[in-house]
């Protein structure tokens, strides 16, 4: 009896979910039915659902495969994500990288001004960035390559440091014609020599080297600093215009600078054009006049 009761319920509920019903649209004013169509709530069902399923489609492809999800209040793509952490790390990097070249260049500067004496150059290294604080293991290759190299390197002459000996060989240029008018003094801050020339009169390169530093001084005009090899930097002081700049390369005899007139606390003369020289090796000058022929 209970089955039979409940085919009778299912029945029932299948025939009332198949029923069909007329929906009508009545036009009030011309009393007449304007549309009309017959429906059932089974359908009416399947319809309503497959209409949900594609509108939550179209939102989903919307929003994974066009910009519009980035538009969204605390929404970031994956891809954006990405690019910003990229863009951080890479902004840090040029930050850092900066920094150290400013602060390396700034304390060349107080060196070659006299702002910073031989004897504070602790002072200077304190500035620098700190290396080694976090040691790395060295692998057994890394290990292997290192003894090769020094194998190979143990008699080359580049490598072997050098000393301020080693500078009496080499045949430096003789920067500007002219007459030495004041000596190297390091006692009383005069860390080079300076030489009188006539105006418009050409500086040139005393040894191969590159350009580190190109720059105005209000002490000294225009300045230049070349590195060369055998831990040497020349420094030329006083010019009027500067023909190279900070990377350039030069050769022994090369103009890189022309002079201007000279100030009346470093010459008697102050309509005198001159060029102050300075030599430093290792960090301490070096007089100019033992090395090179005036």
């Amino acid at each position: 009896m209970e089955n039979k009761r409940e085919r009778k319920e299912n029945k029932g509920l299948k025939q009332r979910m198949m029923r069909k019903y007329r929906l009508t649209i009545h036009n009030e004013n011309k009393l007449d039915n304007v549309l009309g169509f017959y429906v059932s709530p089974f359908w009416v069902i399947i319809s309503l659902f497959f209409s949900l399923l594609l509108v939550a489609s179209t939102v989903y492809l919307i929003f994974a495969f066009t910009p519009v999800a980035e538009y969204l209040p605390g929404y970031v793509s994956e891809r954006t994500r990405e690019r910003l952490v990229n863009y951080a790390l890479t902004i840090d990097s040029l930050k850092e990288e900066v920094g150290k070249q400013e602060r390396y260049l700034g304390n060349i500067k107080a060196i070659m001004e006299g702002k910073i004496e031989v004897a504070d150059t602790t002072i200077v290294a304190d500035t620098l960035p700190q290396m080694g604080k976090y040691p790395i293991d060295i692998t057994p290759l890394e290990q292997e390559f290192a003894e090769e190299f020094e194998q190979t390197e143990k008699y080359s002459l580049t490598s072997q440091a050098t000393s301020v000996g080693s500078l009496q060989g080499i045949n430096f240029y003789r920067p500007t014609r002219g007459l030495l008018i004041k000596g190297f003094d390091p006692k009383n801050g005069h860390y080079g020599v300076d030489i009188a020339e006539n105006p418009n009169e050409s500086v040139l390169a005393i040894w191969d080297g590159t350009v580190i530093m190109s720059d105005y001084t209000a002490n000294d005009g225009y300045m230049l600093v070349l590195q060369h090899n055998e831990d040497l930097i020349s420094v030329y002081r006083n010019c009027y215009n500067l023909l190279k700049k900070v990377g350039d390369k030069v050769v022994a005899g090369e103009v890189i600078a022309t002079l201007g007139y000279g100030s009346e606390e470093n010459i008697e003369n102050p309509l005198k054009p001159y060029l102050h020289l300075e030599l430093w090796h290792r960090g301490s000058p070096l007089d100019p006049n033992k090395y090179i022929a005036f």
